[in-house]
């Protein structure tokens, strides 16, 4: 089943290391197919721009392997969680970039000091509470932080990016990405200039509008 949709999320897998968003068998990827019901995942502890098609497993909402032969994603709980809480959302990708993954280790959130950060990804980028990969616990924790924005760094982990669809989710990678590393090099030089709150305000409203 799906066989377009898991095509797509090989090309994604592939495009994130391209992109400098991910290494290795690092992160995961799903897409919700929301009149089944269904999430397509990648499996657990494969090279994520190596994998096929066939490698992809079919769960319900509460994770039972309806197609595949291989484990799900250790992360299997965090994208159940978040599809369960957030019906706009149909695709999630958890990826590992370098910046990013600066101010996770940091366990700093990062400002709305970008317009695009409003109209993209919907406020500041958040660092969830730390807990242990793979557990509920970093899931419900994910949740909490990510609220109804797009992306949340894990502490010490990583990036969730999510989205309407995989093009979504992979722009919001992008860009949280971008976004990192132009936070970085403005701390460097004394700090961002901030927004007047009354445009973050008619941003935020753009966001909502298209998201």
């Amino acid at each position: 089943m799906y066989e377009q949709v898991k095509k797509k999320i090989a090309e994604i897998g592939r495009l994130l290391e391209e992109y400098g968003l991910n290494v290795g068998s690092s992160g995961n990827i799903s897409v919700r197919i929301p009149e089944k019901n269904h999430i397509i995942i990648t499996p657990s502890g494969l090279i994520k721009s190596r994998l096929r098609p066939d490698d992809m497993l079919v769960v319900d909402i509460e994770g039972k392997v309806i197609e595949g032969g291989r484990k799900p994603s250790v992360e299997i709980a965090l994208h159940l969680e978040i599809y369960k809480h957030r019906k706009d959302v149909n695709a999630i990708i958890h990826c590992h970039p370098v910046y990013a993954m600066v101010f996770a280790a940091l366990r700093e959130d990062i400002p709305v000091f970008l317009e695009e950060t409003a109209i993209y990804i919907g406020g500041p980028i958040k660092v969830a509470e730390f807990a242990k990969t793979g557990t509920k616990e970093l899931a419900k924790n994910a949740l909490k932080a990510l609220e109804n924005r797009k992306a949340v760094l894990l502490a010490n982990h990583g990036l969730v990016a999510v989205g309407r669809d995989l093009d979504d989710a992979f722009e919001v990678a992008y860009r949280v990405e971008r976004t990192a590393k132009i936070y970085l090099f403005t701390k460097l030089l004394g700090g961002p200039k901030g927004i007047p709150k009354d445009v973050i305000e008619e941003e935020l409203e753009m966001y909502r509008v298209k998201k």
